[in-house]
Protein backbone atom coordinates (compact mmCIF):
# COMPACT_ATOMS: atom_id res chain seq x y z
CA UNK A 1 0.00 0.00 0.00
CA UNK A 2 1.34 3.24 -0.79
CA UNK A 3 2.41 5.86 2.29
CA UNK A 4 1.03 9.34 1.78
CA UNK A 5 4.29 11.61 1.23
CA UNK A 6 4.39 15.24 2.75
CA UNK A 7 5.92 17.82 0.20
CA UNK A 8 9.13 19.45 1.19
CA UNK A 9 9.15 22.61 2.78
CA UNK A 10 11.81 25.20 1.60
CA UNK A 11 14.29 24.75 4.65
CA UNK A 12 14.20 21.24 3.79
CA UNK A 13 14.66 21.70 0.16
CA UNK A 14 17.99 24.52 0.82
CA UNK A 15 19.12 21.89 3.27
CA UNK A 16 19.28 19.12 0.55
CA UNK A 17 20.83 21.83 -1.96
CA UNK A 18 23.35 22.77 0.43
CA UNK A 19 24.33 19.68 1.82
CA UNK A 20 24.82 18.57 -1.86
CA UNK A 21 26.79 21.29 -3.14
CA UNK A 22 29.07 21.02 0.30
CA UNK A 23 29.61 17.46 -0.35
CA UNK A 24 30.22 18.12 -4.08
CA UNK A 25 32.91 20.73 -3.21
CA UNK A 26 34.40 19.23 -0.52
CA UNK A 27 34.37 15.47 -0.80
CA UNK A 28 33.48 14.53 -4.13
CA UNK A 29 35.51 16.95 -6.41
CA UNK A 30 38.94 17.05 -4.25
CA UNK A 31 38.65 13.26 -4.05
CA UNK A 32 38.55 13.43 -8.16
CA UNK A 33 41.30 15.71 -8.77
CA UNK A 34 43.54 13.84 -5.83
CA UNK A 35 43.46 10.73 -6.83
CA UNK A 36 43.53 11.82 -10.60
CA UNK A 37 46.90 13.66 -9.85
CA UNK A 38 48.66 10.84 -7.20
CA UNK A 39 46.53 7.85 -7.45
CA UNK A 40 46.65 7.58 -3.87
CA UNK A 41 44.43 6.78 -1.32
CA UNK A 42 46.50 8.59 2.15
CA UNK A 43 47.02 11.62 -0.75
CA UNK A 44 43.64 12.14 -1.77
CA UNK A 45 42.07 11.79 1.78
CA UNK A 46 44.49 14.11 2.99
CA UNK A 47 43.15 16.70 0.48
CA UNK A 48 39.70 16.17 0.83
CA UNK A 49 40.37 16.36 4.33
CA UNK A 50 42.04 19.96 4.20
CA UNK A 51 38.89 21.07 1.83
CA UNK A 52 36.28 20.16 4.57
CA UNK A 53 38.00 22.11 7.26
CA UNK A 54 37.85 25.01 4.69
CA UNK A 55 33.84 24.42 4.76
CA UNK A 56 33.06 27.56 7.79
CA UNK A 57 34.74 30.05 5.47
CA UNK A 58 32.71 29.50 2.81
CA UNK A 59 29.57 28.61 4.34
CA UNK A 60 29.93 32.38 6.39
CA UNK A 61 29.76 33.80 2.89
CA UNK A 62 26.78 32.76 1.45
CA UNK A 63 25.18 32.48 4.78
CA UNK A 64 25.96 35.74 6.41
CA UNK A 65 28.24 37.56 4.16
CA UNK A 66 26.10 37.26 0.78
CA UNK A 67 22.47 38.06 3.34
CA UNK A 68 23.56 41.00 4.81
CA UNK A 69 24.76 42.62 1.65
CA UNK A 70 23.00 41.29 -1.15
CA UNK A 71 20.43 40.19 0.24
CA UNK A 72 19.16 43.50 1.42
CA UNK A 73 20.04 45.21 -1.43
CA UNK A 74 23.32 46.66 -0.34
CA UNK A 75 25.39 45.88 -3.36
CA UNK A 76 27.59 48.70 -2.60
CA UNK A 77 28.32 47.34 0.60
CA UNK A 78 29.08 43.74 -0.99
CA UNK A 79 31.55 45.53 -3.18
CA UNK A 80 33.48 47.42 -0.14
CA UNK A 81 33.25 43.96 2.04
CA UNK A 82 34.83 41.91 -0.57
CA UNK A 83 38.54 42.16 -0.07
CA UNK A 84 37.52 41.57 3.66
CA UNK A 85 35.93 38.58 2.93
CA UNK A 86 38.79 37.47 0.63
CA UNK A 87 41.17 37.86 3.18
CA UNK A 88 39.32 36.09 5.58
CA UNK A 89 38.93 33.51 3.47
CA UNK A 90 42.81 33.53 2.93
CA UNK A 91 43.90 33.38 6.55
CA UNK A 92 41.22 30.53 7.41
CA UNK A 93 43.07 28.66 4.96
CA UNK A 94 46.21 29.51 6.06
CA UNK A 95 45.17 28.11 9.42
CA UNK A 96 43.84 24.98 8.17
CA UNK A 97 46.82 24.24 6.48
CA UNK A 98 49.25 25.04 9.34
CA UNK A 99 46.14 22.70 11.26
CA UNK A 100 47.05 19.79 8.38
CA UNK A 101 50.50 20.05 9.40
CA UNK A 102 50.65 19.24 13.16
CA UNK A 103 47.98 16.27 12.32
CA UNK A 104 49.97 12.92 12.60
CA UNK A 105 48.26 10.72 10.71
CA UNK A 106 48.73 12.68 7.70
CA UNK A 107 51.54 11.21 5.58
CA UNK A 108 54.63 13.14 6.79
CA UNK A 109 55.45 13.49 2.59
CA UNK A 110 52.29 15.51 2.55
CA UNK A 111 53.05 17.70 5.04
CA UNK A 112 56.16 18.43 3.47
CA UNK A 113 54.51 19.79 0.64
CA UNK A 114 51.96 21.88 2.19
CA UNK A 115 54.89 23.57 4.33
CA UNK A 116 57.00 24.12 1.25
CA UNK A 117 54.11 26.64 0.59
CA UNK A 118 55.13 28.55 4.30
CA UNK A 119 51.29 29.24 4.67
CA UNK A 120 52.21 31.16 8.09
CA UNK A 121 54.54 33.60 5.88
CA UNK A 122 52.86 36.28 4.09
CA UNK A 123 56.27 37.44 3.05
CA UNK A 124 55.62 34.74 0.65
CA UNK A 125 53.14 35.65 -1.18
CA UNK A 126 49.47 36.80 0.20
CA UNK A 127 47.15 34.13 -1.57
CA UNK A 128 47.73 30.55 -0.68
CA UNK A 129 45.28 29.48 -2.89
CA UNK A 130 45.05 30.24 -6.65
CA UNK A 131 42.73 32.96 -7.25
CA UNK A 132 41.11 31.37 -9.81
CA UNK A 133 40.20 28.66 -7.38
CA UNK A 134 38.94 30.80 -5.11
CA UNK A 135 36.45 32.71 -7.26
CA UNK A 136 34.99 29.27 -8.59
CA UNK A 137 34.60 28.47 -4.95
CA UNK A 138 33.06 31.39 -4.43
CA UNK A 139 30.82 31.78 -7.82
CA UNK A 140 29.72 28.10 -6.18
CA UNK A 141 28.50 29.61 -3.48
CA UNK A 142 27.13 32.00 -4.29
CA UNK A 143 24.54 29.97 -6.32
CA UNK A 144 23.78 27.62 -3.67
CA UNK A 145 22.67 31.18 -1.81
CA UNK A 146 20.09 32.11 -4.89
CA UNK A 147 18.68 28.73 -4.81
CA UNK A 148 18.27 28.75 -1.27
CA UNK A 149 16.68 32.39 -2.01
CA UNK A 150 14.34 30.64 -4.15
CA UNK A 151 13.18 28.36 -2.18
CA UNK A 152 12.23 30.83 -0.10
CA UNK A 153 10.12 32.49 -2.30
CA UNK A 154 8.38 29.88 -3.65
CA UNK A 155 7.57 29.45 -0.48
CA UNK A 156 6.25 32.63 0.42
CA UNK A 157 4.37 32.40 -2.83
CA UNK A 158 2.61 29.12 -1.56
CA UNK A 159 1.67 30.58 1.86
CA UNK A 160 0.16 33.52 -0.15
CA UNK A 161 -1.89 31.24 -2.19
CA UNK A 162 -2.59 29.14 0.45
CA UNK A 163 -3.96 32.26 2.65
CA UNK A 164 -5.95 33.37 -0.65
CA UNK A 165 -7.58 29.76 -1.56
CA UNK A 166 -8.49 29.72 1.98
CA UNK A 167 -9.95 32.98 2.34
CA UNK A 168 -12.15 32.15 -1.24
CA UNK A 169 -13.25 28.94 0.86
CA UNK A 170 -14.31 30.81 3.92
CA UNK A 171 -16.84 32.87 1.55
CA UNK A 172 -18.16 30.19 -0.15
CA UNK A 173 -18.73 28.92 3.13
CA UNK A 174 -20.37 31.86 4.51
CA UNK A 175 -22.61 31.85 1.45
CA UNK A 176 -24.02 28.26 2.19
CA UNK A 177 -24.96 29.68 5.57
CA UNK A 178 -27.63 32.10 4.98
CA UNK A 179 -28.56 30.16 1.99
CA UNK A 180 -29.45 27.69 4.21
CA UNK A 181 -31.57 29.81 7.11
CA UNK A 182 -33.14 31.62 4.69
CA UNK A 183 -34.71 28.06 3.73
CA UNK A 184 -35.75 27.12 7.01
CA UNK A 185 -36.60 30.15 8.15
CA UNK A 186 -39.21 30.22 5.31
CA UNK A 187 -40.20 26.83 6.12
CA UNK A 188 -40.53 27.90 9.56
CA UNK A 189 -42.91 30.93 8.95
CA UNK A 190 -45.12 29.02 6.63
CA UNK A 191 -45.91 26.51 10.08
CA UNK A 192 -46.33 29.59 12.35
CA UNK A 193 -48.65 30.93 9.90
CA UNK A 194 -50.85 27.74 9.82
CA UNK A 195 -50.41 27.54 13.73
CA UNK A 196 -49.30 24.19 13.52
CA UNK A 197 -48.05 22.27 16.69
CA UNK A 198 -44.96 21.67 15.25
CA UNK A 199 -43.41 25.05 15.27
CA UNK A 200 -41.70 24.96 18.99
CA UNK A 201 -40.15 21.58 18.36
CA UNK A 202 -38.44 22.92 14.69
CA UNK A 203 -37.60 25.86 16.49
CA UNK A 204 -35.46 23.55 19.29
CA UNK A 205 -34.17 21.64 16.37
CA UNK A 206 -33.13 24.78 14.37
CA UNK A 207 -31.43 25.85 17.71
CA UNK A 208 -29.18 22.69 17.65
CA UNK A 209 -28.39 23.04 13.65
CA UNK A 210 -27.57 26.16 14.04
CA UNK A 211 -24.97 25.39 16.67
CA UNK A 212 -23.25 23.25 14.15
CA UNK A 213 -23.47 25.98 11.15
CA UNK A 214 -22.21 28.43 12.96
CA UNK A 215 -19.44 26.92 15.48
CA UNK A 216 -18.49 23.51 13.47
CA UNK A 217 -18.20 24.80 10.22
CA UNK A 218 -15.55 27.48 10.94
CA UNK A 219 -12.93 24.52 10.98
CA UNK A 220 -11.50 23.50 8.04
CA UNK A 221 -12.56 19.56 8.35
CA UNK A 222 -15.15 17.72 10.62
CA UNK A 223 -15.13 14.63 11.30
CA UNK A 224 -17.70 12.36 8.88
CA UNK A 225 -19.70 11.04 11.68
CA UNK A 226 -20.26 14.33 13.06
CA UNK A 227 -21.39 16.03 9.61
CA UNK A 228 -23.96 12.59 9.44
CA UNK A 229 -25.44 13.61 12.66
CA UNK A 230 -26.02 16.96 11.10
CA UNK A 231 -26.87 15.97 7.95
CA UNK A 232 -29.62 13.18 10.44
CA UNK A 233 -30.73 16.31 12.08
CA UNK A 234 -31.23 18.26 9.29
CA UNK A 235 -33.63 15.80 7.46
CA UNK A 236 -35.41 15.42 10.97
CA UNK A 237 -36.37 19.17 10.59
CA UNK A 238 -37.62 18.48 7.11
CA UNK A 239 -39.22 15.94 7.97
CA UNK A 240 -41.63 17.56 10.64
CA UNK A 241 -43.42 19.46 7.57
CA UNK A 242 -44.48 16.58 6.20
CA UNK A 243 -46.87 13.59 6.81
CA UNK A 244 -44.52 10.96 5.34
CA UNK A 245 -41.72 10.97 7.43
CA UNK A 246 -40.44 7.98 4.95
CA UNK A 247 -40.55 10.08 2.22
CA UNK A 248 -36.57 10.23 3.33
CA UNK A 249 -34.46 7.80 2.80
CA UNK A 250 -30.31 8.15 3.94
CA UNK A 251 -28.69 4.88 3.93
CA UNK A 252 -24.92 4.93 5.11
CA UNK A 253 -22.33 2.49 3.75
CA UNK A 254 -19.04 1.50 5.00
CA UNK A 255 -16.95 2.58 7.87
CA UNK A 256 -17.18 6.46 8.28
CA UNK A 257 -14.87 6.17 11.06
CA UNK A 258 -11.79 8.02 11.20
CA UNK A 259 -12.69 10.16 7.65
CA UNK A 260 -12.78 13.90 7.99
CA UNK A 261 -14.79 16.20 5.52
CA UNK A 262 -15.16 19.65 4.77
CA UNK A 263 -18.16 20.94 6.98
CA UNK A 264 -21.38 21.42 4.96
CA UNK A 265 -20.24 20.43 1.48
CA UNK A 266 -22.97 18.25 1.23
CA UNK A 267 -25.57 20.71 2.44
CA UNK A 268 -26.59 22.35 -1.22
CA UNK A 269 -26.91 18.98 -2.74
CA UNK A 270 -29.86 17.94 0.09
CA UNK A 271 -31.60 21.34 -0.03
CA UNK A 272 -31.54 21.20 -3.69
CA UNK A 273 -33.62 17.61 -3.52
CA UNK A 274 -35.76 18.81 -0.84
CA UNK A 275 -36.77 22.16 -3.03
CA UNK A 276 -37.27 19.92 -6.01
CA UNK A 277 -39.50 17.36 -4.92
CA UNK A 278 -40.74 17.82 -1.16
CA UNK A 279 -41.27 21.72 -1.42
CA UNK A 280 -43.35 21.19 -4.30
CA UNK A 281 -46.61 19.75 -6.01
CA UNK A 282 -45.44 16.43 -6.94
CA UNK A 283 -48.03 13.65 -6.63
CA UNK A 284 -45.41 11.40 -5.44
CA UNK A 285 -42.71 13.27 -3.53
CA UNK A 286 -39.77 11.03 -2.09
CA UNK A 287 -35.96 11.51 -1.54
CA UNK A 288 -33.15 9.18 -1.57
CA UNK A 289 -29.63 9.84 -0.01
CA UNK A 290 -27.05 7.49 0.03
CA UNK A 291 -23.24 8.12 1.66
CA UNK A 292 -21.18 4.98 0.83
CA UNK A 293 -17.26 4.70 1.30
CA UNK A 294 -15.43 2.59 -0.45
CA UNK A 295 -11.66 1.63 0.41
CA UNK A 296 -10.40 4.74 -1.25
CA UNK A 297 -13.66 6.85 -2.29
CA UNK A 298 -16.26 8.27 -0.55
CA UNK A 299 -19.93 8.45 -2.70
CA UNK A 300 -22.67 10.73 -1.95
CA UNK A 301 -25.74 10.50 -4.15
CA UNK A 302 -28.91 11.79 -4.16
CA UNK A 303 -31.78 10.85 -5.98
CA UNK A 304 -35.30 12.42 -6.09
CA UNK A 305 -38.34 12.96 -8.94
CA UNK A 306 -38.59 16.54 -10.09
CA UNK A 307 -41.81 18.13 -12.39
CA UNK A 308 -39.30 19.73 -14.68
CA UNK A 309 -35.92 19.96 -15.93
CA UNK A 310 -33.75 21.06 -13.30
CA UNK A 311 -30.95 22.60 -15.86
CA UNK A 312 -32.28 25.59 -15.48
CA UNK A 313 -31.96 26.10 -11.67
CA UNK A 314 -28.25 24.71 -11.67
CA UNK A 315 -27.58 27.50 -14.00
CA UNK A 316 -28.72 30.19 -11.15
CA UNK A 317 -29.02 28.41 -7.82
CA UNK A 318 -26.43 29.82 -5.41
CA UNK A 319 -26.41 26.08 -3.74
CA UNK A 320 -24.58 23.81 -6.25
CA UNK A 321 -22.35 26.68 -8.00
CA UNK A 322 -21.18 26.59 -4.57
CA UNK A 323 -20.69 23.10 -4.72
CA UNK A 324 -18.80 23.06 -7.56
CA UNK A 325 -16.41 25.75 -6.25
CA UNK A 326 -15.74 24.32 -3.11
CA UNK A 327 -15.01 21.00 -4.92
CA UNK A 328 -12.62 22.36 -7.60
CA UNK A 329 -10.77 24.26 -4.99
CA UNK A 330 -10.48 21.42 -2.50
CA UNK A 331 -10.53 18.31 -4.49
CA UNK A 332 -8.69 19.20 -7.66
CA UNK A 333 -9.14 16.46 -10.10
CA UNK A 334 -9.76 14.59 -6.95
CA UNK A 335 -13.48 14.38 -7.75
CA UNK A 336 -16.33 14.08 -9.99
CA UNK A 337 -20.01 15.61 -9.93
CA UNK A 338 -22.25 14.02 -11.77
CA UNK A 339 -25.73 15.50 -12.83
CA UNK A 340 -28.38 13.35 -14.57
CA UNK A 341 -32.29 13.44 -15.21
CA UNK A 342 -34.18 10.64 -17.11
CA UNK A 343 -37.71 9.91 -16.95
CA UNK A 344 -38.47 12.64 -14.16
CA UNK A 345 -35.86 11.27 -11.74
CA UNK A 346 -33.13 13.42 -11.17
CA UNK A 347 -29.75 12.13 -9.72
CA UNK A 348 -26.47 13.70 -8.32
CA UNK A 349 -23.41 12.10 -7.58
CA UNK A 350 -20.60 13.34 -6.23
CA UNK A 351 -17.37 10.92 -5.76
CA UNK A 352 -14.36 12.53 -3.85
CA UNK A 353 -10.83 10.16 -3.51
CA UNK A 354 -9.77 9.69 -0.16
CA UNK A 355 -6.16 10.64 1.27
CA UNK A 356 -4.57 6.78 1.71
Amino acid sequence: MPYPTTPLTYKQKSLIAELSYLVFVSVLSPFAVGYQIWGNLSFTFSLVLLNILDILAIVLYYRAYLPLTVGRKKYWLFVLLLPVYIMIYEVWGRLTTIAMIHMPFVPKAYRDNLQSAHPEDFSHGYFNQTLGYTSLVLLAATSIYVIRLLFKNQENLNTLETAKLRLELDHLKQQVQPHFFFNTLNNMYALSVQASPKTPQMIADLSAIMRYVLYNSRHEKVSLEREIDFIKSYIHLENVRHDKPEAIEFMIQGNISHIDIEPLLFLPLIENTFKHSLQKNISDKWVKIVLAIDDDELIFQTTNPVAWTAEDDIEGGIGLHNVIKRLELLYPGKHTLLMHQSDGIYTVTLTIQLPQ
